[in-house]
């Protein structure tokens, strides 16, 4: 089977997200699925599964299709470390041994071009262990991988929010529901209709999830109810494509059964990963302005924001406009003055801004942020001088953080690491400096400086300038022998023009 058709990127890598702990949340990755996958799949046969299992065969088919878009190759692999993970902290290695155990036991059925696949196998596995690596090798039946290789019409899951589900049941729920959001055809839209409503029956959603009936056939809805329906919101909390209610419907009349139950979806914001940008980045200039490491965001939300969001009532807002209201929503967030009535019932706002940030990262939660000011409009309704103002109040705060995180850091380093036990010394330029301003106010100081080393025999050491060309990160370098007094004075001519602290690096 060699196929070489389009192939949908997945969102976010894996390898970032799994390679270190605590990027899961943050980088958020998803991964493509076929429609027709996601919305026949059944369990026929096998072991009971849990949510882990069904979380952990999410991982693996991610992973193969990661690393070979065609899904050729028959054997892929995956470090056990990234499993661990992916599942949780509390999960340990024998755990995920027994998932792979349940899951080589386990038979689906599925509908593939007008084909029935029944009895199908959902993996093949083994442990490849040796002194330097711990991997899972496994193998994806060929049915899978030929309904993988399909790129007519394909739906993300999210991959961050499978582990956090406590139920399996759960998990083929959510498959069905993103399979019927992709089947619509309904995208998110700025003050728009983002509501969608699936109407099924008791007996349809127990097929969904392969829930077990009475030995006559019939089923038991109150079972139904309190091991399916009752847990979705709580499992469902992870989700970011769409938030999520329940409604129910009885028969008339006193104590009529359940016969409709209507999951109604609002759908969010593309992620920024989906918003190409309004140019080719050659053109790319910086916007924003640096930040501590825990609030900096990278200018692409920025300009992405200007692109995707259009708020209903007043002109198209700039990327300057965006990075400045976000500005205030921070020093709303750090200083507790809320800025309008609503502050308290947003997500991106106050308090609830702060667990986002701590959470999924800057980017992730600005970008949630400009979503919801699209959706629900508040502080962008301002008049421009007004967002002025309060984006000049947000920057004096920025400016305080920075200085602040500067005398701290530069405590840190010269504890760390001084001058005389370094190699190099790195600095940064202020990214808002054009070019005509880099090279007058901070490389001719650097080329006409006098260096104090050369006459006192000071050993060589590189001064590494960071900056950005036509928007692109670059670097410039000078070998010089120089003492310290060489340093502190160059950073006495240049340093109001550079952000952040020099760095000693050995």
């Amino acid at each position: 089977m060699t196929r070489t058709a389009f192939a949908p990127n997945p969102q976010g890598s894996l390898s970032k997200a799994l390679g270190a702990p605590g990027q899961l949340a943050k980088i958020a990755p998803k991964s493509p699925r076929p429609v027709e996958l996601l919305g026949s799949l059944t369990v026929n046969g096998g072991t009971t599964m849990t949510a882990d299992d069904a979380a952990l065969h999410e991982l693996l088919i991610s992973s193969a299709y990661e690393n070979d878009r065609g899904m050729n190759g028959e054997t892929s692999t995956i470090p056990m470390q990234y499993v661990l993970r992916y599942l949780g902290t509390e999960v340990r290695r024998e755990h995920a041994k027994a998932s792979l155990n349940r899951l080589r036991q386990t038979t689906v059925s599925f509908c593939y071009d007008d084909v029935m696949y029944e009895d199908v196998p959902l993996l093949v596995s083994w442990l490849r262990t040796t002194d330097r690596s711990d991997e899972i090798v496994f193998q994806l039946p060929e049915p899978l991988r030929i309904v993988m290789s399909d790129r007519a019409r394909y739906a993300y899951v999210e991959l961050a929010a499978l582990p956090a589900m406590s139920s399996t049941y759960s998990s083929r729920v959510y498959r069905r529901l993103v399979a019927a959001i992709a089947e619509s055809g309904k995208r998110w839209e700025a003050g728009g209709d983002n509501f969608i409503e699936i109407s099924v029956t008791p007996a349809e959603v127990a097929d969904w999830v392969s829930f077990p009936r009475s030995r006559d056939g019939s089923l038991h809805v109150g079972k139904l109810r309190e091991r399916v329906l009752s847990v979705l919101p709580k499992d469902f909390a992870a989700v970011t494509a769409f938030s999520f209610s329940i409604l129910t419907h009885a028969g008339k009349g006193r104590g009529s059964p359940l016969e409709r139950i209507v999951f109604r979806l609002e759908l969010s914001a593309p992620s920024r990963f989906k918003t190409t940008l309004p140019f080719e980045k050659g053109a790319l200039k910086y916007v924003g302005g640096k930040d501590i490491d825990e609030l900096h965001v990278e200018s692409l939300v920025w300009i992405k924001a200007s692109k995707q969001f259009y708020v209903p009532g007043r002109q198209v807002l700039a990327y300057r406009d965006w990075w400045e209201l976000w500005l205030a929503a921070v020093h709303e967030m750090k200083s507790g003055i809320p800025l309008s009535r609503e502050c308290d019932e947003r997500v991106y706002r106050g308090d609830s801004l702060r667990e986002r940030i701590a959470t999924f990262g800057a980017d992730q939660a600005a970008w949630g942020f400009c979503a919801e000011e699209a959706a629900e409009p508040d502080l962008c309704l301002l008049p421009y001088e007004h967002i002025r103002s309060l984006g000049a109040v947000g920057r004096e705060a920025r400016q305080d953080r920075l200085e602040t995180s500067k005398t701290d850091s530069s405590v840190a380093s010269a504890a760390a690491l001084g001058f005389d036990g370094a190699k190099e010394i790195v600095v940064t330029v202020d990214p808002g400096l054009d070019a005509a301003a880099q090279t007058a106010l901070v490389f001719k100081p650097i080329t006409d400086h006098v260096w104090h080393g050369r006459a006192a025999g000071a050993a060589n050491k590189t001064l590494r300038v960071r900056f950005l060309d036509d928007g692109q990160p670059d670097e410039w370098e000078t070998v010089q022998p120089m003492t310290e007094n060489d340093v502190t004075s160059i950073l006495g001519k240049i340093g109001q023009h550079l952000v952040g602290q020099q760095e000693y690096v050995a």
